[in-house]
This record gives C-alpha cells, sequence and structure tokens, in this order.
C-alpha cells in the first residue's frame, strides 16, 4: 500500500470513526448527554489534573531506563509530552511519537542510540505493566460477574497467558530484536531501505538494550513500578468522573473500568484518535457492570476532552522544543 493509498485508508477509517461515534449518541440520546454534562459545569477542568500525575508517574517509569545519561525531570517530561501528543493524534498503535522523543534527547546531549534505547525500554516496560494491569482488571470482572467452576478456570487460564506474552517480550529484546527482524526480512528477502541503511545503529541499539536488562535489573524494576503506578493513578480520573455525575461506584468497578478502557482503547488505535471504537468499547464496560450506556459515552466524551487538551498542550510544547532545536543549528554563516 503506497503512501497516498495509506492516506485514503486513514481518512475513510476516521469517517467511518466519527459515523459511529454520531450514532452512539443518537442511540443513547443527545438531551441525555447534555443533561450530565451539565451537572459537571465548572468541575471539568478538575477532571484534567490526574492525568497530571499519571504523566509524572509515567515519566519517571522512563528516567529509569536511562543507563549513563543525566537528564532533567522537567526536560523529559516536556520531551514526553511533545512525543506522547503524536502518539495520541496519528493511528500508529501509539508508536508515531517514541523516534521524536529520542530526537529531542539529542538537544541534551544524549546520544541518538542510548536515547532510543531509552525510548524502546520504557515502552517495553510500560506495556508490560499494562497487561499486568489489565490482567487483574479482567480477573476483577470474572468475579464481579460471578463467574464460576469450570468457566472461571477457562477463563483465568485465558488471563493467564498474558505471561508468556510479557516473557516473550523480554527475551525477545535480550536476543536481540532488531537483529531479528532483520533476519526475518532477508529470510523472505524483503528489503527495506530504511533498515537496511541503519543496521549498524539497530544493531548497537539491540547491544545497549541487552546490556540494560544485564546490568540494570533494579532500574528495570524501578520503572515497571512507576509505570504500573501510572496506571493506578487513572483510576483517581475514573473515580472522580462518575463521582461528579453522582453514580456510586465500588473500587473494584474503578479497576475494572480503568483498565478494560486502556484495551478499548489500544484495539482501536489503528483509527484515527480511536473516534467510536474507544466510546463503544467503554458503553460494553459500563453495560456488563449494569450501569447505563449514557453515563458511559459522557464518560467516553470528558476522557476525549481530556485527550485533547493534554495533546495540544504537546502539541505547544513539540513546536516549542523544534524552534529550539532550530536556534540551536548553526547557519552557514556562522560558520567563518
Amino acid at each position: 500500500m503506497n503512501k497516498e493509498n495509506k492516506k485514503k485508508f486513514k481518512i475513510i477509517l476516521l469517517i467511518a470513526g466519527c459515523a459511529i461515534f454520531l450514532v452512539l449518541i443518537y442511540k443513547v440520546g443527545p438531551s441525555t448527554i447534555y443533561h450530565q454534562l451539565v451537572v459537571l459545569k465548572w468541575k471539568v477542568l478538575l477532571l484534567l489534573l490526574p492525568f497530571s500525575l499519571v504523566f509524572i508517574f509515567d515519566t519517571l517509569g522512563w528516567k529509569y531506563a536511562f543507563t549513563s545519561s543525566k537528564i532533567s525531570f522537567k526536560d523529559l517530561f516536556l520531551i514526553r509530552l511533545a512525543g506522547e501528543s503524536l502518539n495520541w493524534i496519528i493511528p500508529s498503535a501509539n508508536f508515531a511519537g517514541e523516534p521524536m522523543k529520542a530526537y529531542f534527547l539529542k538537544k541534551h546531549k544524549v546520544p541518538m542510540v542510548e536515547g532510543m534505547t531509552s525510548v524502546v525500554i520504557s515502552k517495553t516496560i510500560l506495556i508490560i505493566s499494562q497487561i499486568v494491569f489489565v490482567m487483574i482488571g479482567v480477573v476483577f470482572l470474572l468475579f464481579k460477574l460471578n463467574v464460576s467452576g469450570s468457566r472461571l478456570i477457562s477463563s483465568i487460564a485465558i488471563i493467564l497467558l498474558g505471561i508468556p506474552i510479557i516473557m516473550f517480550i523480554v527475551f525477545a529484546q535480550r536476543q536481540g530484536l532488531f537483529a531479528s527482524l532483520l533476519k526475518l526480512l532477508r529470510r523472505f528477502r524483503i528489503k527495506i531501505r530504511y533498515i537496511e541503511e541503519r543496521e549498524e545503529r539497530l544493531l548497537e541499539l539491540d547491544k545497549n538494550i541487552y546490556r540494560f536488562y544485564s546490568h540494570n535489573k533494579k532500574k528495570a524494576f524501578y520503572s515497571f513500578v512507576y509505570c504500573f503506578l501510572g496506571y493506578i493513578a487513572g483510576l483517581i480520573e475514573t473515580f472522580l468522573i462518575l463521582y461528579f455525575l453522582n453514580v456510586p461506584i465500588d473500587t473494584v468497578s474503578t479497576y475494572i473500568i480503568e483498565s478494560l478502557a486502556t484495551v478499548a482503547k489500544g484495539i482501536t488505535s489503528f483509527i484515527p484518535g480511536s473516534v467510536g471504537g474507544q466510546e463503544g468499547g467503554i458503553i460494553a464496560i459500563f453495560v456488563s457492570l449494569k450501569l447505563s450506556a449514557g453515563i458511559a459515552l459522557t464518560f467516553g466524551i470528558l476522557r476525549r476532552f481530556r485527550g485533547l487538551v493534554w495533546a495540544g498542550a504537546g502539541l505547544f510544547v513539540l513546536s516549542k522544543l523544534e524552534w529550539a532545536i532550530a536556534d540551536s543549528v548553526p547557519s552557514e554563516g556562522d560558520n567563518h
């Protein structure tokens, strides 16, 4: 699929997502959603705060993914915000902004390979912590729905598949993820010029990742703890939204909603902004917990509002960082 076709395909997906979103609003009833949003009034601004805690924990998780370079938390926070803004708006399974993070790290004298190493490791640990977070959420859901007997055993057995997936992710990185990818492509006689030209750098990246896992086990553990705490911090936002909407909710249900909502977003990440798909998933989660579809869609809209505000902030930071790098590059006249 060439670039033009890919662009058209993304536009079609976005239109389809928007159509699904509008259908959901129609089915639930615009007046129902409006009345629920009116209840919030100025409180909607408070809903922007919990995600800052999520972002702080995730940034701390990234900070522990560095082997030698020192970079301040503030700079790391801003670089992460800029990179994540691309992840939020570009349909790429949340990977579009990762190279950009390494690019901006160069301004702080972090070598490109080391920067990419930290990005790959932090992303991997973030994914692993999400798998653990979701596994616990699914277990909670099974008990909440009173699933028992052989169905419970078989369901838990399926959930435990997350463990070998985690082991495979770590094993693949320790064995050389990019070297394995190159071998696989060459076995099938597939040549990707961009990868071929950067073979040496990719192999060096593999070595750096291996060294990190071999000699920095404590850092890897701390990184996992902070990333997992980031997902736990997301429970605050879920609880606040439902509390402000006057929906009585217990801790277990809050955990189920937050953990499975991340799955809904991840599964539909191929749609630009996960528009429609994310809201559909949230409605399914709420209905399974015997909560109304109207509350679910209002919840989804408020989460989207928060995402748009943070994405806007990230794009603003991205533009500032781009200008800063542009200003730091000497012109030809400065070299004389």
